[in-house]
């Protein structure tokens, strides 16, 4: 977090926006990325695909930012 900040970096996706996209609660979504026992494979997957749709629209958004 600070990290981040630190560095003039912006996190790509977090926990809560990938629960609302996935429709899923930030529990389930925490323990679906710490690869958890209790979170079932296609919900794993769901989470996954989740996060990489949302990661490739904000790096397309900061392509076109860049690209001005």
């Amino acid at each position: 977090m600070a990290f981040e900040a630190a560095l003039g970096m912006e996190r790509l996706c977090t926990i809560r926006e990938i629960a609302e996209k996935a429709e899923l609660g930030a529990a389930t979504v925490h323990r679906a990325l710490k690869n958890s026992r209790e979170v079932r494979p296609e919900t794993r997957r769901l989470v996954l695909e989740t996060v990489c749709l949302l990661n490739e629209e904000k790096i397309a958004r900061a392509a076109r930012l860049v690209g001005d």
